[in-house]
């Protein structure tokens, strides 16, 4: 009997034991089981009260881990908590200890700790850093997340390098450096002297080198609102020297007419004939500079030559029909009359007598031509200017 209750016992144990098992693995299912690197661990940085939680965008997390240590100033500060993908961008979920002090454009790598693959995150701040703090919920974007090279990295570069990636070459390159420079001591001193010379005149001319520049640049900028006109230019011009291609002696008779030209021009202009040609062209000098100064009633002289004696602008008022408006200023003062009909005569002067003893005033007189040199020197004159008589 008591060998039956033993045996029964045994087998409720079993029960439980496989039922608590399998609640267990139920359990582990349901969560998402990813292993126990995955298990927050309690306590440490990060976890306490006051602590915070950071998100960092990171271009690849490499071989980071949940629970990954996170150091600033190679202390630890905090831990992974999570690695997501969001939108597209691997984000890490850190928790700080309430002691941090970051600020808002803070930096982040991924770093190795050991040469056995764990790796952490480092927080950092950056040359230029902000005058905000990071605090709880905030971003540190991929702009600013980075990774240090990991073993592996630096382990497959300098295998590259060790086998062929370049120490091979130093040999070769250090044997064709001397074949150069063994026995050419005389032709690089040279080379070296004129190169500084070149050097020294380049820099001599920098400020012509910059004007050139500018120069360019002005040009670009005129030319290129107008690729319009440079395009119908190349498009038009092919055709005009394709026509000169094909017609080849008529450039070449140009040409030799042009020679023959200078030819004759040069047998006019040589020897006596050019102190001739000089003379002549000193002598015109004078009639072209009296024409000059006769510019200003050459116009008004003009208008008079075909319908003498009416101005030609005065012609269309002038003639109506059959018919033709004539005005007539005439100046029958006495001391006109006298000028003009007793002048040179005994009675000269007789009638300018008469009319200044009717209390006429000299001043307003016309001026006596007796006693005036040259009549166009009067008041209001000249009438025509003298030409220079040294022409």
């Amino acid at each position: 009997m008591s060998g039956v209750l033993a045996m029964g016992g045994r087998i409720r144990r079993r029960v439980w034991q496989g039922f608590i098992v399998l609640l267990v693995a139920v359990l582990l299912s349901s969560c998402g089981w990813r292993g126990i690197a995955n298990v927050a661990i309690p306590g440490g940085p990060g976890t306490g009260a006051g602590s915070y939680t950071v998100y960092v965008q990171m271009p690849e997390t490499l071989a980071l881990n949940n629970n990954s240590r996170v150091l600033v100033a190679d202390v630890f500060v905090g831990s992974v908590r999570a690695i997501k993908l969001q939108n597209w961008i691997a984000t890490l979920t850190l928790s700080l200890d309430k002691s941090v002090k970051l600020p808002k454009n803070a930096t982040a790598k991924i770093g190795q700790t050991s040469l056995l693959g764990s790796q952490h995150v480092e927080l950092a701040a950056p040359a230029h850093p902000s005058s905000q703090l990071l605090k709880n919920g905030d971003t540190i974007p991929v702009k600013n997340s980075s990774a240090y090279p990991t073993i592996e990295q630096t382990l497959a570069s300098l295998a590259m390098i060790l086998r062929g990636g370049g120490i091979p070459n130093l040999e070769v390159l250090q044997n064709e450096i001397y074949n150069i420079v063994s026995g050419r001591a005389d032709q690089i001193r040279a080379l070296l002297g004129k190169l500084d010379t070149f050097t020294r005149q380049v820099n001599e001319q920098r400020f012509d080198i910059t004007h050139a520049i500018d120069s360019t640049n002005r040009l670009l900028a005129y030319v290129g609102p107008r690729s319009d006109v440079i395009d119908r230019v190349l498009t038009e011009f092919p055709p005009l020297i394709k026509h000169f291609n094909e017609r080849q002696d008529l450039l070449i008779n140009a040409t030799d007419a042009l020679g023959r030209l200078g030819e004759q021009v040069n047998r006019y202009l040589g020897g006596t004939t050019r102190t001739n040609l000089h003379q002549d062209l000193v002598s015109l000098q004078c009639p072209l500079r009296e024409l000059g100064r006769a510019s200003p009633y050459l116009l008004g002289a003009l208008k008079l030559v075909l319908t003498q004696p009416f101005d030609i602008d005065s012609v269309p008022k002038v003639f109506r029909g059959d018919y033709f408006n004539l005005s007539l200023d005439l100046d029958l003062t006495l001391s006109s009359v006298d000028n003009a009909f007793l002048t040179g005569t005994g009675f000269s002067g007789m009638l300018r007598a008469l009319e200044q003893s009717y209390g006429r005033d000299p001043e307003t007189m016309i001026p006596d031509v007796r006693y005036t040199p040259n009549p166009n020197d009067a008041p209001g004159g000249p009438l025509v200017e003298r030409a220079d008589r040294q022409c």
